[in-house]
């Protein structure tokens, strides 16, 4: 089986004009490397993106990625640079990252860009499951990526909010605690039918139509 480890970075910005996109996207892929089935990292890739709403980067965002304006003029936008990230990928494999935003940060440019979705499968975030096992009191609070690191003993190799960079290094504590992970087998593709179905579902009661309260709402009122 093969475990692709990624990472992404999106713009930051503090209107609330525009939204967060995908600026960059890093992965490694994690295989048995011998037949006692040892795993470690035999592949990788990187792209940036260049962003679709607001091509040119704030400051706050080369300050906090380093990345420069530079190296998004020779990006690639969305549709394209996911569709790379897509003929990387095996042909099984479970996508592993840090914590949840990364997976919704994809599910909602696929969206936007009407991408499919049925690439992201066997999604699973190794940051609740990690921070468990590391955590020595109780509580819900999640570890960094850095910190988790550190609590494994693990040193930090390259450049922080770097998507490569962090996916090497989730990819290290995913193997320190590969034996304790326990993954699960899902597709965004059905999630998103489902929710389809529930979204535009009118029942067999006419009695509701939420689409005609929305219309009520947006209404003009006769005062």
């Amino acid at each position: 089986m093969n475990y692709i480890i990624y990472d992404l970075e999106f713009t930051v910005s503090r209107s609330t004009r525009y939204s967060s996109e995908i600026i960059d996207i890093g992965a490694v892929k994690v295989s048995p490397m011998d037949d006692e089935g040892n795993l470690g990292v035999v592949d990788s890739f990187h792209t940036y993106v260049r962003p679709s709403n607001k091509s040119v980067l704030s400051t706050d965002t080369i300050q906090f990625t380093g990345i420069t304006q530079k190296d998004i003029d020779a990006a690639p936008l969305f549709p394209e640079a996911v569709q790379q990230f897509i003929e990387w990928l095996p042909d099984t494999y479970y996508l592993c990252s840090w914590g949840p935003d990364d997976k919704s940060k994809f599910l909602s440019h696929c969206r936007t860009h009407q991408v499919k979705v049925d690439w992201i499968r066997n999604h699973n975030d190794i940051q609740k499951q990690i921070s468990r096992a590391l955590r020595k009191e109780g509580g819900s609070r999640q570890l960094g990526l850095s910190q988790a690191l550190t609590m494994c003993g693990i040193p930090f190799d390259g450049t922080q909010h770097r998507a490569l960079d962090d996916a090497i290094n989730t990819a290290k504590i995913f193997i320190h605690h590969f034996e304790h992970l326990k993954l699960a087998e899902n597709s965004a593709a059905d999630e998103e039918g489902t929710k389809s179905k529930l979204v535009y579902s009118s029942g067999d009661d006419d009695k509701h139509n939420p689409f005609g309260d929305l219309a009520n709402l947006l209404r003009p009122s006769d005062s």
